[in-house]
């Protein structure tokens, strides 16, 4: 049975917020647009479970990076936050974060203390470095060395903003006018060229939409196209494609066309945008069925074409991180409530299983609040 314990025995697991991609390639840049790159730490050996439960793989054809059918290096460790078990009354008292192998979901150690009432959401994992956002009365982001150590604060506060794998150009979300317009503002720190594009207007004080979710901010390698998540509820998102330093308004933006209709699907959502080395775009897509039956898909689209990678192990999906090299490695929510996670990571070929998480009850913890490598 799995545990995960305050004092670091040995143990599996893993986690991540969609929404709390606050950059996805690129180093630090500036205090306003933070970069906090997703790549490869260094190669890692092959291992694990293979998939038990149908599935498959649909290779991208002519894209090597994109998935070729054959299995591929993987990064070594990943980082996952991990959420107290919820109260009686349905409230999280706090989150923390631990780093695993990739290969086993053995826990290696904690990297933030236990402390009720502290939610450490992991962002991601850059040159030796864990980033989280750390929230609680405000939220920030933090960082902290993967081999243990003292957390440092980087930054006081937080907006959804990206910065490109070369550090050239930089992308955030801003509201202007009081509140009532939300801007995707982009700049070349090269040639100082600025473009703000409109991305919502507030229709009315009293919407209960408003204001839209807006994150997952991520740049192609061109350093010209900017991919985003927009959720205009939480029902309905769309990953969206924008020239940035030409574009003026969200009618601007640019997607694949919707793999399912309204009449197979009551619901088809898009999330979490990641460019890869090649300038291929993927983004995780979650579907139900009019009968309720959940399926979930990681494709790509590049030159107007969208290719299905992989067909994910339970359809169910919630958290994800992928690499430039196109690695991925996501949580399956419980199939049932209360009923236990599943950790999963894709390298080329059939997907992998890491780990199973205990079931509400079994642990201290229970669910995944984030994910990366």
């Amino acid at each position: 049975m799995l545990k995960l314990t305050a004092t670091g025995q040995r143990c599996r697991a893993p986690g991540r917020h969609r929404d709390m991609r606050l950059v996805r390639n690129g180093p630090p840049v500036t205090a306003m647009a933070l970069a906090v790159a997703v790549t490869a730490m260094m190669a890692g050996c092959t291992g694990g479970t293979p998939a038990s439960r149908p599935t498959s793989a649909h290779p991208a054809a002519a894209d090597a990076t994109m998935g070729d059918g054959t299995a591929r290096s993987f990064p070594p460790v990943f980082a996952a936050s991990f959420p107290l078990r919820p109260t009686a009354t349905g409230g999280n008292p706090g989150e923390r974060i631990a780093l695993l192998s990739s290969r086993t979901g053995d826990l290696l150690r904690w990297l933030t203390p236990l402390q009720k009432g502290v939610f450490d959401a992991v962002v991601s994992v850059r040159d030796g470095w864990v980033y989280f956002l750390r929230g609680g009365t405000s939220a920030s982001i933090w960082r902290v060395p993967i081999t243990g150590g003292v957390a440092h604060r980087v930054r006081a506060g937080y907006i959804p903003s990206a910065v490109s794998l070369d550090g050239q150009v930089v992308a955030s979300v801003t509201s202007v006018d009081h509140g009532d317009v939300i801007e995707l503002v982009a700049r070349n720190l090269v040639t100082g060229q600025r473009n703000a594009i409109i991305m919502a207007t507030n229709p009315d004080n009293n919407a209960n939409n408003w204001p839209p979710s807006i994150f997952s901010l991520t740049w192609a390698p061109d350093d010209t196209h900017l991919a985003v998540q927009f959720g205009l509820t939480a029902a309905i998102n769309s990953v969206l494609v924008f020239d940035a330093f030409t574009a003026t308004t969200i009618g601007d933006g640019r997607t694949a066309p919707a793999p399912c209709t309204v009449t197979n699907s009551s619901s088809c959502d898009e999330f979490d945008p990641a460019y890869l080395a090649s300038g291929a775009l993927t983004y995780f897509i979650q579907r139900i069925s009019s009968s309720g039956t959940a399926s979930a898909s990681l494709v790509a689209w590049q030159a107007g074409r969208r290719t299905t990678l992989l067909s994910l192990p339970g359809g169910a999906s919630q958290i994800y991180n992928m690499t430039v090299q196109g690695q991925a490695i996501w949580v399956d929510g419980p199939p049932q409530p209360k009923g236990p996670w599943t950790i999963w990571r894709w390298s080329g070929g059939a997907p992998v299983k890491i780990t199973t998480l205990p079931p509400l009850g079994k642990s201290p913890y229970y669910g995944v609040g984030g994910i990366a490598w």
